[in-house]
């Protein structure tokens, strides 16, 4: 709880705040009063004793010799305390104990005081003028003490009352009348002096307290200065702190980004000197980071930069400027020693990294570039490293490039290849195709394979091969999917309400690169949205479904469940794991076209024995790509009669599959289908 100035807790606080600062100032100055009157007691205990046997020896004979020696005795003790006085505080300062005691100060003066005032008791009988004379010493003393004493009426008192009484009882026993009567006056004399004191003490004690004031405000200001000392230092300490952290990566220590750009444009502006960078992205980080959860693959990444920083030695930087992705800066290094140094860190990144208790495999694809050869600021240096990196990549990973013109040339044509593909997709241009399957005992039509095909401004058919490896780059795949089958929909229902022969099903091809998201999310509910699912088979890769077989085979199942089928697609070419035709849910599968492009002898006993399998196992067995009556007729005999391919007809808009259907059900093929080529036209 906050509480106000105005609060009574905060004013008695504040009070008690302020006595006991009054207090520690009275006590202060309390000991300075004390400790200035010592200073003016110090020469008393060089010079009573001698000033006393100077007055004796001047006047000898006008005092008692008797009551001289033991005056001068006691002006002996009066020095000694006097000295102890002065100097026992002294050296307890010196010792850094104590302070001076009041008492001793004012036993001091009293014994000092007494002497003077003992001098009246010394002048013999009938000696009137010295007795009168001698009265004088009691009153100088009377305004030394006075004065000497200020600030401390204890002092004064303990110095001149004494010094009073003893001259008052000396003048007193004295014969001379005179000196009886001049008792009054000493005593007038005396309180005449406190006056005095007064006087002197209050400018004494103004003084202490101006100077307690300027020491206060002295040892406020050093306070206020170590403080603001210590809040620059700590200002300046956060403010390299955040420089820090501004450039520099929390987790590994590296250059950051800004850091990297930073330091590369520095380099680069400072002289013709040459200097290379190296832009290196981790292999398969996401499977390493899956796989050992997030804090593991913290541990990965350290592992790495600490390695790359070992590798690359000092004069080099090194820098992480995205999640798996690190930036080398070589200064001096031109193409062909970062080429070496790239070859390097390849290696040495290659070795397996311990992480989470357990030994995870590591390769790095890097690009290499160099100034000024490959670009003279950090921003065209690191772009073309970035090149080369993108061409290790495509080149197989866990090696590196070093860039070349010809690369960004690719670069470009690929860059441009994929915003067409976008554009594309965005204004509609991708539509669907339909190859037809059919049996090829019958030459009945048995289903349909769903395509995407892009369709240019001019009428023309782009290379299905070429875009589809665009969209794979691109991860465009997913979306590519999902417009095909939009835009099928409608003619997918229009086709089914017209007819469609028994156990007739249309073919759609899971996106590869998306298909481990379909497993988690069950997408293929909805692409097949709105669609009968006993009209669908769903073509799956066999490498796709080993990232998360058990969600895959359980999404599968749930679809078979509901009436649709699943296919296998490209078995041969394919991890081709015999296993997986046991573990998963499906009905079919499907042989790549690359083991019918030759009928050879060898190539038939593989065949053979695929299908063989399948059909032992209950599964149905299909093959694309059949293009020659030879292909056909082997597969005929092997037992596949589930065929496609251009032989039977090439990919279909959905008018001319209509027609094709329609056709094929009035009269079943038993040749090569005839069918109109397609144009633009055919739209309307």
């Amino acid at each position: 709880m906050k509480i106000s100035k105005e609060h009574p807790v905060f004013r008695l606080s504040k009070a008690l705040r302020v006595a006991d600062e009054t207090e520690h100032e009275s006590a202060a100055i309390r000991r300075e009063v004390i400790t200035h009157a010592l200073k003016n007691l110090s020469p008393v205990r060089y010079l009573l004793v001698p000033m006393l046997l100077a007055n004796i020896l001047v006047i000898g004979d006008q005092f008692s010799q008797q009551r001289s020696t033991i005056l001068v005795a006691w002006a002996v003790l009066a020095s000694f305390v006097t000295v102890i006085a002065v100097e026992i505080p002294k050296r307890r300062r010196g010792a850094g104990r104590g302070t001076p005691s009041a008492v001793m100060t004012a036993v001091a003066f009293a014994v000092v005081g007494m002497t003077p005032g003992a001098l009246p008791w010394l002048v013999l009988p009938g000696r009137s003028e010295m007795a009168i004379l001698v009265i004088v010493i009691p009153c100088i003393c009377l305004g030394i003490g006075a004065v000497s004493t200020a600030g401390r009426w204890s002092l004064y008192w303990a110095h001149n009352l004494p010094l009073t009484l003893v001259a008052t009882a000396g003048m007193w026993a004295s014969d001379v009348h005179l000196s009886r009567s001049l008792v009054p006056l000493l005593w007038m004399l005396m309180f005449a002096m406190a006056a005095l004191h007064h006087q002197v003490s209050a400018s004494l004690l103004s003084s202490l307290r101006l100077q307690q004031a300027s020491i206060r405000l002295s040892d406020q200001l050093a306070t206020e200065q170590t403080a603001l000392s210590e809040a620059y230092e700590t200002l300046q300490a956060a403010n390299e702190q955040l420089e820090h952290l501004a450039r520099h990566d929390p987790l590994t220590g590296l250059l950051n980004r800004r850091g990297a750009f930073e330091t590369l444009d520095t380099l680069l502006g400072s002289g013709n000197a040459p200097v290379a960078a190296l832009f290196i992205d981790l292999d398969h980080f996401k499977a390493v980071n899956d796989l050992l959860g997030h804090r593991g693959g913290d541990q990965f990444l350290i592992a790495l930069a600490d390695r790359l920083t070992r590798v690359v030695g000092p004069g080099s930087y090194v820098g992480r400027i995205g999640g798996d992705e690190f930036v080398v800066v070589l200064p001096g290094h031109d193409s062909s020693q970062a080429a070496e140094m790239a070859a390097r860190l390849v290696d040495m990144l290659a070795q397996p990294v311990h992480a989470e208790g357990r030994s995870m495999p590591s390769s790095v694809s890097a690009g290499v570039a160099a100034a000024p050869v490959h670009g003279d600021n950090a921003s065209d240096l690191l772009r073309n490293a970035n090149t080369a990196l993108f061409s290790a990549k495509r080149a197989g990973r866990n090696r590196f490039e070093l860039f070349d013109g010809d690369m960004q040339e690719e670069l470009q044509r690929t860059s441009a290849a994929e915003q067409s593909l976008r554009r594309a997709i965005d204004s509609g241009d991708i539509l669907p195709f339909f190859q037809p399957e059919v049996d090829a005992t019958t030459g009945q039509v048995v289903g349909a394979e769903l395509l995407a095909r892009w369709i240019h401004t001019d009428g023309s058919i782009a290379d299905a091969m070429e875009f589809i490896e665009v969209a794979r780059r691109a991860g465009l795949l997913e979306r590519l999917t999902e417009q095909v089958l939009n835009r099928a929909r409608p003619d997918i229902r229009r086709l089914a309400s017209m007819g469609l022969p028994d156990g007739f099903r249309f073919r759609v091809n899971l996106a590869p690169a998306s298909t481990d998201r379909a497993w988690r999310y069950n997408r293929i509910d909805d692409l097949v949205r709105g669609i009968d699912p006993s009209l669908v088979i769903v073509d799956v890769r066999e490498a796709a479904l080993l990232n998360d077989l058990p969600t895959a085979a359980a999404t599968l199942a749930s679809f078979r469940a509901r009436g649709g089928k699943v296919c296998l697609e490209d078995f041969v070419r394919g991890v081709s794991s015999l296993a997986m035709l046991r573990k998963l849910p499906i009905d079919e599968v499907r042989i790549d076209r690359t083991a019918l492009q030759t009928i050879t002898p060898p190539d038939r006993a593989i065949v053979r024995s695929i299908i063989a399998l399948v059909r032992e196992l209950g599964l149905s067995v299909t093959a694309e790509g059949i293009e020659t009556g030879a292909q056909a007729d082997t597969l005929i005999a092997l037992g596949c009669v589930r065929q496609q391919g251009f032989l039977y007809a090439p990919a279909l808009s959905t008018e001319q599959f209509e027609t094709f259907l329609l056709r094929s059900q009035a009269i079943p093929l038993k040749r090569p289908a005839e069918v109109d080529s397609w144009s633009i036209e055919n739209l309307g």
